[in-house]
């Protein structure tokens, strides 16, 4: 992955935060870890608000319709 400016601005304010609210008794491994972790949940909240705006917009299949499908294409029963 490639580390943009924005990124090491956004970890370099991360971590003065938290070093400032948890103390000096944090690692650096542990400081990565928090901030992926946190980066991690708001990919997945964005991912979860465009899926239900889809919904919300008409843009879904029946998921009956989609497993049809999946069965026929990859040529499996429908047991």
């Amino acid at each position: 992955m490639t580390v943009t400016q924005q990124d090491l601005d956004g970890f370099y304010a991360f971590a003065t935060a938290r070093l400032h609210s948890a103390g000096e008794g944090m690692s650096f491994d542990d400081l990565v870890i928090e901030w992926e972790s946190l980066r991690d949940r708001d990919d997945i909240n964005a991912a979860i608000r465009e899926g239900l705006a889809d919904v919300e917009a008409g843009r879904y299949r029946a998921a009956d319709e989609v497993m049809e499908e999946l069965r026929k294409k990859h040529g499996l029963s429908a047991e």
